[in-house]
């Protein structure tokens, strides 16, 4: 077994590594394999964010969007991928300030996500009655 600090680092790592990878080589190929480990970061990330979810799932999906559950979950990713391939494979300055935004908007949603799932079940408290009837 990993020990557990290890074990938390790895999705980050995943998609570190990933979009190193994606900036860094120039290759076509390389540039599809960052991707698919930034990917499979992002899904590990959000396997363990829904599992670790205190929440009741009813209320989920009572205010639950249009968007299907896991195109909500990995867009946040979506975005620094898109980011991503904005700086790396456009040669045309004007897209830089998008990808800026989709970079921002990603990180936005991402530290978002993260308070979310912080939450914790109310603990019920019992109420004692005021005067015992006898």
């Amino acid at each position: 077994m990993w020990p557990e600090k290890v074990y938390e680092v790895l999705p980050y790592a995943y998609v570190t590594a990933g979009i190193g990878v994606m900036v860094s080589v120039e290759s076509v190929l390389a540039f599809a394999a960052g991707a698919l480990m930034a990917g499979a970061g992002a899904v590990v990330w959000v396997l363990r964010s829904d599992n670790r979810r205190s929440d009741i799932k009813n209320a989920r999906e009572k205010y639950g969007g249009v968007l299907p559950f896991w195109l909500y979950e990995l867009l946040p990713f979506s975005y620094f991928m898109l980011a991503v391939m904005l700086f790396t494979g456009s040669d045309n300055v004007y897209f830089y300030p998008f990808a800026m935004i989709l970079l921002v908007i990603g990180v936005q949603l991402w530290l978002l996500r993260s308070s979310y799932r912080k939450h914790q079940r109310p603990v019920p408290v019992k109420v004692k009655p005021l005067r015992s009837r006898a």
